[in-house]
């Protein structure tokens, strides 16, 4: 076993800094996420279908601030995509159409029908008022009224041959008995038996001629209405190409528009009566309102007005619900039901997307298992639907309307946690056609020059968005220490700013001038920091102190030795000396594993044991059979015991005990082996040497204490000032090995 003592120096780590963040300019940097800008340049050269992007990492790493700012210099390359306008659907007017127009020509179309629908309120009427038309109303209607006046008169010429006359009532034309020139009235008629009789057989003998000129008269009051109507509609016709010529030309070019345009002036004719009620309710604000609504049926809808855009839009979801992602149809309760039209329809994230980039957290969007499916099959189908229904808990009956929907192209970024990822390609099968390409935050980078520069930039970028005080030298040495320390390696730094930012934060509140954050006050944040969650660590101590947890750190014991563990308890680690026995005794039942029997060894643990069962029949029963039992146990633990990173102390209690030969009890060790007594690494290093250190320093330190890690372990010790400085006055002592041997 080759030991090696380290001092100080072999223990320092970190980055001294002799500027502060006030001598930097601010920078957005992401050091060693070289994967990642890979990731993004294939997602974004790349066109094809499913080529969409996971940016996977920790929160708190930049993933959010990356992906927009990238999106945002990429959409400077692309075109401004067209606008979105939703229009009535003269045939249909429950499945309004949509048009895409370029961008900026959806409001000015929107404002051009605006302005026409306003123009023929005033125009419509007075065309209807003007002497011309009147005068060709009353031409057409002098006209007919001749024909009338010529067909009553034969038919009253006819109608004497028969001894009938013809009278005007309210209800029409009627025909009664004759008598000289004198037509009977229908009391005479009822009482004079004789007459009725004779007038029935007139009027049998008559009645298919009389038809024949009732036929004639209805066939001249048809015409007269077809006349004035044709007339009206050639002079609406004659007012809405007017109007309409002002600004028609600028559509004809597009696509659809054409078409729209030519029905909407159709419709405007068919409609003359509703510029003229509304003109003849000038007054009546009541009948006016009401009116108003009527004239939403010619009204643009412009949904997505992409005029201001200057590239590809970038559209960050935060709050993805089916109204936000997928738009909204406003209902309006009318006499108990809710009705919409297109002019009640509000985009979602969807459309305003269309042409660019989506950017939705995935934890969001997997909240409503629904929504996660409905946002799928938009992917698929390239299709985007509103929602039909007007909102969740309404109780009323409504007239739904079903938009057409909006062809969906844009490139989508979601952006989570790796478990997330890793949860959805392996149980959706549509999720791995879908997103094809996985941006991977590494948390852990290593420390260089690039880090070492970009560091205090990125923290001035921070500085100056959130308003916090400038760091001193001191105070940026101390953060990237506790960088390095997050890492868990003195070669590596935990670029996850969002811890290095909390504590930033918090050390702000304790500077009292108006001067920089300083080094005092960020190690004061870290304590705080480390206070406000080690209470079961405090706890476990002092019973370690009060010796309700026996453990000897002094003099020398057969078979006995301090083993390190570390407990977990989310948002703080710590670790904590345990006493590891090994008894021996005549048998043949080998290394009994006394949690195993118990059930409270964690499988990690128990192959550990056996591995180490391996190596003791590998190194001395080669040659003889090993007759021996022996049971070893974790003292004073009742619960599950997991890891093999005490099977190096396991095994030199065994090898104590075997050969009664005593184990120094202010030596703790750690770190796990296999078959061959080779020592491997273990994880926890800095809470378990820092635990025993504090251990041994309740007890009192003799300047003979220490602790044994594995030699793959040595970048792992990030240890306390404190630590150090004992180890520089030979206080405490780390030694490293790699094998057993």
């Amino acid at each position: 076993m080759a030991i090696k003592k380290l001092s100080k120096g072999d223990l320092l780590y970190g980055y001294t800094y002799s500027y502060s963040t006030k001598d930097v300019e601010p920078g957005k940097y992401f050091p060693g996420q070289e994967r990642v800008r890979s990731a993004f340049d294939l997602a974004l050269r790349t066109e094809l279908e499913g080529y969409n992007l996971y940016v996977s990492g920790p929160e708190g790493i930049g993933r959010t601030i990356y992906t927009l700012t990238t999106l945002k210099d990429a959409s400077k390359n692309k075109r401004v995509p067209e606008d979105i306008c939703y229009v009535n659907n003269f045939d249909n007017p429950l499945k309004p159409k949509p048009l895409l127009l370029p961008a900026g020509l959806g409001k000015a179309f929107a404002q051009d029908i605006e302005r026409a629908i306003e123009a023929l309120k005033e125009e419509i009427p007075k065309a209807f008022e003007s002497k011309e038309y009147e005068e060709e109303v009353s031409r057409i209607t002098k006209r007919v009224e001749s024909k009338k006046e010529e067909i009553i008169q034969r038919l009253a010429e006819e109608a004497q041959k028969h001894s009938l006359g013809v009278v005007f009532t309210p209800a029409g034309i009627r025909l009664l008995p004759l008598v000289g020139r004198r037509v009977i009235t229908e009391e005479e008629l009822y009482a004079n038996p004789r007459l009725q009789e004779s007038y029935e057989k007139n009027l049998s003998e008559f009645e298919e001629e009389f038809r024949d000129f009732m036929r004639s008269l209805r066939e001249l009051d048809h015409s007269l209405s077809d006349e004035i109507l044709e007339l009206r509609n050639k002079v609406a016709s004659y007012v809405v190409d007017k109007v309409f010529s002002r600004f028609e030309s600028k559509y004809t070019p597009y696509d659809g528009l054409s078409e729209h345009i030519k029905s909407l002036k159709l419709e405007l004719v068919k409609n003359t009566d509703l510029f003229l009620s509304w003109h003849t309710s000038k007054g009546n604000i009541a009948i006016q309102k009401m009116l108003e609504k009527s004239f939403n049926a010619f009204r643009v809808n412009v949904i997505v007005d992409n005029s201001d855009l200057e590239g590809a839009p970038v559209v960050f979801c935060e709050v993805p619900t089916f109204q936000n992602l997928f738009g909204r149809v406003f209902y309006t309760a009318e006499m108990g039901v809710l009705y919409a039209d297109h002019m009640s329809l509000s985009a979602g994230c969807l459309h305003r997307a269309r042409g660019g980039y989506l950017v939705l957290r995935v934890s969001d969007l997997l909240k409503n298992p629904f929504l996660w499916d409905a946002f799928k099959k938009v992917l698929m189908h390239k299709k985007i639907y509103m929602p039909l229904h007007p909102f969740e808990d309404s109780l009323l009956p409504f007239v739904g309307i079903s938009p057409e929907p909006v062809p969906a192209d844009f490139k989508v970024v979601l952006i989570g946690d790796p478990y997330l990822y890793y949860l959805l390609y392996n149980y959706d099968p549509e999720f791995r056609r879908l997103f094809k390409v996985k941006a991977d935050f590494d948390p852990i980078v290593d420390i260089g020059d690039e880090l070492i520069e970009a560091f205090p930039k990125i923290l001035r970028k921070i500085v100056e968005e959130e308003g916090i005080r400038h760091l001193s030298p001191d105070a940026l040495s101390e953060l990237f220490k506790y960088g390095v320390e997050l890492s868990g390696s003195r070669k590596k730094f935990n670029v996850v700013f969002g811890y290095l930012v909390d504590v930033v934060r918090e050390a702000q509140s304790f500077v009292e001038d108006d001067g920089f954050i300083k080094g005092e006050h960020i190690r004061k944040a870290i304590n705080e920091k480390v206070l406000r969650s080690n209470l079961i660590e405090e706890k476990v101590r002092k019973a370690i102190e009060e010796g309700k947890v026996i453990l000897r750190i002094e003099g020398e014991e057969v078979g006995q030795i301090n083993g390190l563990s570390v407990i977990d308890l989310g948002d703080y680690s710590f670790g904590k000396p345990t006493r590891i026995t090994a008894s021996i005794y005549v048998g043949d039942k080998g290394i009994i594993n006394i949690e195993r029997e118990v059930e409270l060894s964690g499988p990690i643990h128990s192959k550990g044991v056996l591995i180490l069962s391996g190596y003791i029949g590998r190194k001395y029963g080669r040659d003889m059979p090993l007759h021996l039992s022996c049971t070893l146990t974790f003292e004073q633990s009742y619960d599950e015991v997991e890891g093999d990173s005490a099977s190096m102390a396991e095994l030199l209690a065994i090898l104590s005990a075997i050969a009664e030969v005593p184990l120094k009890q202010y030596i703790a060790v750690t770190g796990s082996i296999d078959q061959l007594g080779n020592v491997q690494p273990v994880g926890g290093i800095k809470e378990k040497v820092e635990s025993f250190y504090k251990t041994c320093k309740i007890r009192g330190l003799k300047g003979i204490e220490g602790v044994i890690v594995p030699q793959r372990n040595y970048d792992n010790l990030i240890l306390s000032d404190e630590v150090l400085d004992s180890v520089e006055k030979g206080e405490f002592h780390i030694y490293t090995v790699d094998s057993v041997d």
